[in-house]
């Protein structure tokens, strides 16, 4: 892809994932029963950000996703920038590795982006603690870590297959530390 056609797809990209962004916000505030929690929703956020990031690190700017987590805490009512700040530390563990995802079956993906939801999870009941708020119980960060870790692979596959996103191949060039992945 030539530079004149790179730039126009970058900025659909973006946009594109702006988009997402929202409609991660919107799903899980869609009133979908009587009862307040009659649904938990998996953390479509996370997994929308998780699968773009390892795909796109380019088009997923980090301002972006600090924004949408900060706008997704005021929304939902939760503790207003604990998530983002939790969100923004497991993007940046992804940015930092995405060349580890280049060429390895999604199987492994699936469980790297299990292992790090779960440590995201376990950060913000930590902070929670920590700031003498009440913290979630075990029961309910197992629910949902289970339904968001069970909703990736859709969320790749619409990605994937949809939208187009695909993660780019390995290239051989040595990364910032001189080694190729």
């Amino acid at each position: 892809m030539s530079g004149a056609e790179a730039k126009p797809r970058r900025w659909v990209e973006l946009l594109l994932f702006m988009l997402l962004g929202f409609i991660s916000i919107g799903i899980p505030i869609i009133p979908m029963g009587l009862a307040a929690n009659s649904i938990g929703f998996p953390d479509v956020m996370f997994a929308v950000f998780t699968a773009w990031v390892i795909r796109r690190p380019t088009s997923a700017p980090i301002v972006g996703i600090v924004f949408f987590g900060v706008l997704a805490d005021a929304f939902m009512m939760r503790p207003l920038g604990l998530w983002a700040l939790v969100l923004f530390v497991g993007m940046e563990v992804l940015r930092l590795s995405e060349r580890a995802f280049r060429d390895i079956p999604f199987v492994l993906e699936w469980v790297y982006v299990s292992v790090l939801f779960a440590l995201m999870l376990l950060l913000q009941n930590t902070l929670l603690f920590v700031s003498f708020d009440s913290v979630y119980t075990l029961s309910d960060v197992i629910w949902h870590w289970a339904r968001t870790v069970a909703s990736y692979p859709l969320v790749v596959l619409i990605l994937h297959w949809v939208l187009r996103i695909r993660a780019y191949k390995k290239d051989n060039l040595p990364n910032r530390l001189g080694y190729v992945l």
